[in-house]
């Protein structure tokens, strides 16, 4: 079963300012939201502000992080959906939004996962759908590639990604001028 992730206007532009604000390194945080057995809607990334971010890999303090999940649980009608973290270019390396060995090895079950890529890039892009269920367009000289993925009965599958706030709204704003 193909699980798809819907991405509300919050949840995208809390993983763009995460990912951009700490870029060169990675990011961390979480996923609120709700889900049924075949759509998860992503209302809020939360980033840790207590993540060890590195260039190539971000670590987090489980204690730290059951903390927060109970807080979640215990204060608000959201559900822990998942969890996301960025990959940033580094050097000649470009990042890309595939799963790392460790990703796969943390990623919990019944959830999803996001993976941020961020890479420079020189031109404008609009922000689109691309192959495979991803987002990807370009913001102050950064090119984002958003992917998401789910984790059911122990199988990681990619899912597909619906964001109409990222693909509508700023895609027509950024055409409007034509309009006139």
């Amino acid at each position: 079963m193909t699980v798809e992730v819907y991405l509300s206007e919050n949840a995208f532009i809390g993983l763009l300012v995460s990912t951009i604000e700490v870029y060169r390194r990675e990011c961390f945080g979480i996923l609120l939201g709700h889900s049924t057995p075949d759509r998860v809607f992503v209302d809020f990334a939360v980033p840790y502000q207590t993540a060890t971010r590195k260039f190539r890999e971000v670590h987090i303090d489980w204690k730290r992080s059951a903390r927060v999940e109970e807080a979640v649980r215990g204060t608000s009608r959201w559900e822990l959906v998942g969890d996301y973290h960025s990959h940033a270019m580094y050097g000649p390396l470009r990042a890309s939004t595939e799963l790392s060995t460790e990703d796969q090895e943390y990623f919990t079950d019944r959830t999803v996962g996001i993976v941020v890529a961020i890479n420079d890039i020189r031109r404008p892009k609009r922000w689109s759908y691309s192959q495979g269920g991803i987002i990807s367009g370009a913001i102050n000289g950064y090119s984002i590639r958003i992917a998401a993925y789910a984790k059911r009965n122990g199988q990681i599958d990619k899912a597909p990604i619906i964001c109409p706030y990222a693909v509508g709204f700023m895609g027509q704003r950024r055409a409007s001028p034509r309009a006139g």
